[in-house]
């Protein structure tokens, strides 16, 4: 058989400049045999502009654009995306911050392997190295990746799609690629770790922490909770995920317009009962329109009344703070709702949620 590849580079608002190199650093080697598609999942209406521009240089290079603003990151459903209808013997998943070896898909791709998946040591860049325009070989490193780091695999297509792909699950950043790479040896297929030399080099870049100004959607410990699934997955020597959803499903943008147009809204407080109430009523309703939540803080939620009658050991409502409503309702849409069209910010200067759902779809 003909070893054929795609490759996938899942991004959201990744500097154009880091794109730009790490894009050129692909095109100049790819051959008939190779298809590179770059999925931006939810990037600013902005951003997407200038990166399809980007994108629409450069020959043989395919760019979805998912109108997920206002969703919380999903490396898997980026991946599952392409993988889902791939047709080539392998499947490569990279990262959009990698400069590659200039010679990597003419050495490599006959030796890929039918039998075993294959990931790669990658050589850290320091943030002035990560400046300048050099060729791949005069780039200094500041240390390589041991074998924990696990974002750039290829698999033989048919392993990946055997045990659904990667988790969707996992929401925000951390454990997917080590998830996915632990679920294919307990289906008792070979995972291996080469390093025997650096084909990649990491371009350093800021990490993106949400500020309060941010309204966007965000989960203070999400990384944990991935890793703590991810340990769940060991445990139960997991093999398949998504056996419960569709997996690879890809946004239909006429949905996603729909939620500009709410037909039902919806005011809660953020009381405990009241957020888990919602949370069961969303699962259970089946409804075509798009609804519209707003959280706020209760009026008497700090108020001297609440604080004496409480102090009393008198019956009180249980007030939570909105910090505690939008983890209770972010984990929610992550278990009930993650294939659905929706829109989620959390407003800390005005105090409020906003969740825009559309449910059926």
């Amino acid at each position: 058989m003909k070893t054929n590849l795609t490759i996938v580079i899942p991004n959201r608002n990744r500097d154009l400049k880091t794109v730009q190199r790490s894009v050129a650093s692909i095109v100049a080697q790819l051959i008939d045999a190779t298809r590179l598609v770059i999925v931006d999942y939810g990037s600013e209406l902005s951003y997407q502009i200038e990166l399809e521009q980007l994108i629409n240089s450069f020959d043989q290079v395919e760019l979805i654009l998912c109108p997920t603003q206002g969703q919380l990151w999903n490396k898997s459903r980026c991946i599952n995306m392409v993988l889902k209808s791939c047709t080539t013997t392998h499947f490569m998943v990279a990262d959009m911050d990698m400069i590659w070896h200039p010679h990597f898909l003419k050495n490599q791709i006959e030796s890929f392997s039918q039998n075993e998946s294959v990931y790669f040591t990658v050589g850290m860049m320091t943030q002035e190295e990560s400046k300048f325009e050099k060729a791949f070989e005069e780039y200094a490193i500041k240390f390589q990746t041991n074998h924990e780091a696990t974002g750039i695999t290829i698999f033989p297509t048919t392993h990946l799609k055997s045990i659904n792909g990667f988790d969707e699950f996992y929401h925000g950043w951390g454990s997917e690629d080590t998830d996915a790479h632990v679920r294919l040896q307990h289906a008792g297929y070979q995972v291996r770790f080469r390093e025997s030399e650096i084909l990649f080099k990491h371009q350093w870049h800021a990490k993106s922490y949400r500020s309060k100004q941010s309204t966007s959607p965000f989960h203070p410990y999400l990384e944990r909770i991935n890793q703590s699934y991810l340990l769940m997955t060991q445990e139960f020597k997991k093999v398949k995920s998504n056996s419960k959803n569709s997996w690879g499903k890809t946004c239909d943008m006429e949905i996603y317009q729909k939620l500009s147009i709410p037909s039902l809204y919806l005011k809660v407080h953020a009381i405990e009962q009241d957020v888990k109430a919602l949370v069961y009523s969303l699962k259970g309703i089946d409804e075509h329109a798009v609804i519209e939540v707003q959280i706020t803080n209760h009026p008497e939620s700090k108020s001297l009344k609440n604080i004496i009658k409480k102090g009393l050991g008198k019956k009180t409502l249980r007030f939570i703070s909105l910090d505690r409503a939008n983890e209770v309702l972010l984990e929610a849409i992550i278990r009930n709702h993650q294939n659905c069209a929706y829109s989620y910010s959390y407003d800390h200067m005005a105090s409020i949620i906003i969740l825009r759902i559309k449910l059926d779809s």
